[in-house]
């Protein structure tokens, strides 16, 4: 959950410093394939063994 709350503050404040980029994902435009991406790696950390700490 924190790389797409991470994704969102970048996402606005490129929005409202920069061009008005929306999200589109018919066509998917590179903002909504990040979105997709970081969705995906925050879904995929839950199935990830723990490397290098002790338990």
């Amino acid at each position: 959950m924190d790389v797409t709350l991470i994704w969102f503050v970048i996402w606005l404040v490129c929005d409202l410093i920069g061009d008005r980029e929306s999200l589109t994902f018919d066509p998917v435009n590179a903002w909504a394939a990040t979105l997709i991406l970081v969705i995906a790696l925050d879904l995929g950390r839950q199935h990830a063994p723990t490397v290098g700490k002790r338990g």
